[in-house]
């Protein structure tokens, strides 16, 4: 008598109990910080550091949810800097998790208004991003030139534009990433390892109980190499990182 498997044809559905389960948990969550977040906006809309702070409780406690291994490296290098902004390699929508619940400081992202439609970070992208928004006729350039003098936290740009299709970083598009050297802004480099893992672009599901990383990486001086050197060097120092590192997630 033939055997007969069902592995492949249930995987899919599978997958998909699995997505809607996760979206419910998520959702309940989110709801329950986002009542504190619009508190916290009553009382410090302007400064933002109440929103800064339940943020980065919500996105830790995301992270315990989908009972995810993180760990951090090189914390030492975002202390006592100033004049800077954060550049990242993008592998998954968890980076953004990821930066919000460790990474050191506060920061506020650069992206495009579409984002804003995204659960979770798109009243948080509203109220605190940079957002490039071509409806308006806004340019990458001429946003991220307005912002570089005026932000109250460091800028956080990633800098391939988009998240990686395969796990294997893209090319940098330097625009923005001159811009910022050119303000005279210091340059860290952080490199995430194991977002891709977790939750690729085609994913379906978001993988629960894996390790994540993000190594903080010692700031890179315009001042000292030329804006054009500078970054050439971090782009250098990202996918060298990311390259030695990955195959300890995969």
């Amino acid at each position: 008598m033939r055997e007969t498997t069902t592995d492949l044809p249930t995987m899919p559905i599978a997958d998909e109990f699995r997505r809607l389960w996760q979206g419910v948990r998520l959702f309940a969550l989110i709801s329950w910080f986002h009542w504190f977040k619009i508190v916290g906006n009553i009382i410090d809309r302007r400064e933002g550091v109440i929103e800064q702070h339940i943020a980065r409780l919500m996105c830790r406690r995301i992270l315990a949810v989908l009972d995810m291994k993180v760990t951090v490296e090189g914390h030492e290098h975002a202390k006592a800097i100033e004049h800077y902004a954060v550049a990242s390699n993008h592998l998954s929508y968890l980076d953004w998790v990821l930066i919000l619940a460790e990474f050191p400081n506060s920061v506020s992202f650069i992206a495009k208004r579409a984002v804003t439609l995204m659960p979770v970070f798109g009243s948080y992208l509203r109220n605190r991003g940079v957002l490039i928004d071509r409806r308006k006729g806004q340019t990458a350039r001429s946003v991220i030139r307005d912002a570089a003098g005026v932000s109250p936290w460091p800028l956080l740009i990633f800098p391939e534009g988009t998240r990686s299709p395969d796990g294997h970083l893209q090319p940098f598009r330097r625009a923005g990433i001159r811009i910022l050297a050119d303000a005279g802004l210091k340059l860290l480099p952080i490199v995430l390892l194991g977002t891709y893992e977790a939750l690729s672009k085609e994913a379906r599901c978001i993988r629960t109980g894996r390790r994540l990383h993000m190594i903080i990486l010692p700031a890179i001086d315009p001042k000292e190499l030329g804006s054009a050197e500078a970054c050439a060097e971090l782009e250098r120092v990202i996918n060298e990182t990311y390259t030695a590192r990955r195959a300890e997630f995969e």
